[in-house]
């Protein structure tokens, strides 16, 4: 285990759970994974543990889980949630890019990625991910480390900028809003505020007030995505998952909009693929039998109206399912 069990607030009083949210596709996930009782797995994206909870609670003292999330909030609440299954789980408080680094090949059971950001995260208005209130931009994972909001607006051009609302989040006018944003920041001395990217997206999006919300949801997201490499992250940690991964083990991957759910599907794809030669060479010289992963879902599972009025965030979920062969 990484550290002591008091790093990860083993015993520590934490935050309440009401800031996190309710698992999504938990049911599924379960189903998919075929939990067994001596079996060892990995929840790559802990959050506040309520998939973890559940994965662990079917395990025996032989079973093991393996929980990564780099947001120190996360990992000392998840700890104290689940400590009375300390013995059976080990805790990284790395990116989840790194499993191919913290756990050895070939020895998984099954992988969980649940992407995007937590309800926790976006409700505390001093973690800097909200456009709701006055709080400075951060948008960090980790706010003990890399390089906030504040820092990247000041420093990357206009042409770099769109290329991120374009890539990170569909969004159309991707260059006249990068431009009118940069042209702000510059006049700004102090912290960036919410009410001024707000202000430029007004100006922007003139003739969409009504879709207002839901734009500047895309803008944060393009933003968060870059400063955390998120796409990035994706792409390393699922290649080091299926190293990771017996045969026979699963991955199961929910995400919660297109680009996300277009990163795992690029990445994953090279890996169903029996012949790796170029495409334009007439003739297999590779020797085909390369194939690593089997699609369990040909579409990507959808929530069932059920649980979206349980559940709103799980309104925009697929999820994947893969079996390593």
């Amino acid at each position: 285990m990484l550290g002591s069990l008091a790093m990860f607030g083993w015993g520590t009083r934490v935050k309440s759970n009401r800031n996190y949210h309710d698992p999504v596709f938990l049911n599924e996930t379960l189903e998919y994974l075929a939990i067994y009782p001596e079996g060892v797995y990995a929840d790559c994206t802990l959050g506040g543990g309520g998939h973890s909870n559940a994965i662990v609670e079917r395990l025996n003292e032989k079973g093991h889980l393996h929980c990564f999330d780099r947001d120190p909030e996360a990992i000392a609440f998840a700890s104290n949630r689940l400590s009375a299954f300390k013995n059976q789980i080990t805790f990284h408080p790395v990116p989840f890019s790194e499993i191919k680094n913290e756990i050895d090949a070939d020895t998984l059971d099954g992988v969980l990625y649940d992407l995007g950001i937590s309800s926790h995260q976006v409700d505390d208005s001093s973690r800097g991910f909200t456009f709701v209130g006055d709080q400075p931009l951060d948008l960090r994972m980790n706010q003990e480390k890399d390089e906030s909001a504040q820092q990247w607006l000041r420093q990357i051009s206009a042409e770099d900028l769109a290329k991120v609302f374009s890539n990170n989040a569909d969004l159309d006018r991707s260059y006249k809003l990068a431009v009118r944003l940069i042209e702000k920041v510059q006049t700004i001395s102090g912290d960036i505020l919410p009410q001024d990217v707000r202000g430029v997206v007004e100006s922007v999006f003139y003739d969409k007030r009504r879709d207002l919300n839901s734009i500047l949801a895309r803008v944060y997201q393009a933003i968060r995505m870059e400063i955390n490499q998120e796409l990035q992250q994706i792409e390393k940690s699922l290649r080091g998952a299926v190293s990771c991964l017996k045969v026979g083990g699963r991955l199961v991957v929910i995400s919660y909009h297109s680009v996300e759910d277009r990163c795992v599907k690029n990445t994953l794809s090279p890996f169903e693929k029996e012949c790796i030669c170029p495409e334009k060479l007439p003739v297999c010289r590779c020797g085909g039998n390369h194939r690593l992963l089997k699609k369990e879902n040909r579409k990507p599972l959808l929530p069932t109206s059920t649980e979206i009025d349980q559940n709103p965030r799980a309104r925009s979920a697929k999820l994947r399912v893969y079996t390593k062969v």
